[in-house]
């Protein structure tokens, strides 16, 4: 995800990523490379959510730790640069890649330097529903709408279309950014292309109840079925070339 989004032009943070086999092969040059990035850095499995298996690393032997925590959980392994004065700010989008639209911005209030699982899903406390019955993100400490003057919401509002339609989401996702709170810099940090709850807690502040919601995600369901069946996926070609003529292709795929 973030060498489409770094090829194509959208804000990341300086990062490394490698396969465990490789760091048990090639640990110091990983190391070294993980260091000229710069503490801190933040080590995280390349392909799980939700926190799980994330560490920050400030020196050589908490690198070290924390590539071995990651690997207990992924075979792939990412190395950022860490932003230091963090705020992170996440946005919905629901739409395809012809036309989609924002949701209000939130900004997910953490209690310690990385929002964690227990920050998460489980409040801080045992109970992981809050007074008003929600659950999961629903029911995590937040400021909805993210206090953003109306230049930086409409930044990450268009950042978030943006990584939306270059990864080619449908339906409805959540674009997780980190925002740095010394130069007001954004990075797209990750997108949930089934974010929990669906969001629904994001569209409700924006204006959409989550029946409305489910309405629009049928119908752009439906309309993939539509844009599906007028493909053709069968096609008709001359495997070998016969004395020397060209191949021959009828079809497309």
């Amino acid at each position: 995800m973030k060498k489409v989004l770094k090829e194509s032009g959208l804000p990341v943070v300086n990062y490394i990523s490698f396969y465990s086999m490789e760091y048990i092969q090639k640990e110091e040059e990983l190391q070294n490379k993980a260091e000229d990035l710069g503490y801190p850095v933040i080590v995280k499995p390349g392909n799980l959510g939700s926190s799980v298996g994330i560490k920050k690393a400030k020196n050589r032997q908490e690198l070290a730790d924390a590539i071995d925590f990651a690997m207990q959980f992924s075979d792939r392994i990412l190395v950022e640069k860490a932003v230091v004065n963090l705020r992170e700010i996440n946005c919905s989008v629901i739409g395809d890649m012809v036309h989609c639209r924002p949701s209000v911005c939130e900004e997910p209030i953490s209690s310690d330097e990385i929002l964690s699982y227990t920050d998460k899903y489980v409040g801080g406390g045992k109970n992981k529903t809050n007074v008003q019955g929600q659950k999961g993100m629903a029911a995590s400490q937040k400021k909805l709408p993210a206090e953003l003057s109306n230049e930086k919401r409409k930044e990450i509002e268009d950042l978030a279309m943006e990584t939306f339609k270059v990864l080619g989401a449908n339906g409805v996702s959540r674009i997780d950014f980190l925002m740095d709170k010394d130069t007001e810099k954004v990075y797209v940090n990750e997108i949930n292309t089934i974010p929990g709850a669906l969001s629904y807690y994001l569209w409700e502040a924006t204006g959409t109840s989550f029946k409305d919601e489910i309405d629009e995600l049928v119908d752009l369901a439906l309309k993939r079925k539509r844009n599906k069946d007028k493909m053709t996926f069968s096609y008709d070609q001359n495997i070998l070339a016969l004395n020397g003529k060209k191949l021959g292709n009828k079809g497309k795929i």
